[in-house]
């Protein structure tokens, strides 16, 4: 399981809907920076029936992702995806507010954003974990 940090817990941060969120923990990514995790966050997930059951496995998404790839709509939102089981494919959105990366929510996704329709390529991401085959989802 990837170490929480849980030094900033407990401030707040205004996420990009103009909420207000109260930090759980951090996780640092392999892209080198640290995701804070709210207490909004979750809520947000336990509405997905699919990913309620995995947000236990968030802190380990966040850190051992199989593809991060960006947003083609918001490219400064990156989009952390890990396959469970190789039937399971999870998309978590980091999201960037005045220097401040949070996780938006996590939901189940049967493909790789922005892939099939051409909107991004294998030269858009930002990191692919050695021998995921992330073909198969696009």
């Amino acid at each position: 399981m990837a170490a929480r940090d849980f030094s900033r817990a407990g401030e707040t941060f205004i996420d990009y809907k103009g909420q207000l969120n109260e930090i759980i923990y951090a996780i640092l990514t392999p892209l080198g920076y640290h995701v804070y995790v709210s207490a909004e966050a979750i809520r947000h997930i336990e509405k997905h029936q699919i990913a309620s059951k995995h947000k236990d496995k968030i802190a380990y998404i966040l850190n051992n992702p199989d593809l991060v790839t960006p947003n083609h709509e918001e490219p400064d939102t990156h989009i952390f995806y890990k396959s469970l089981s190789g039937s399971l494919l999870l998309a978590a959105p980091v999201h960037l507010m005045n220097e401040f990366r949070f996780l938006a929510t996590m939901y189940e996704i049967p493909y790789i954003k922005g892939v099939a329709q051409g909107l991004i390529s294998a030269n858009d991401f930002l990191y692919v974990r050695g021998g995921f085959r992330w073909k198969r989802w696009k």
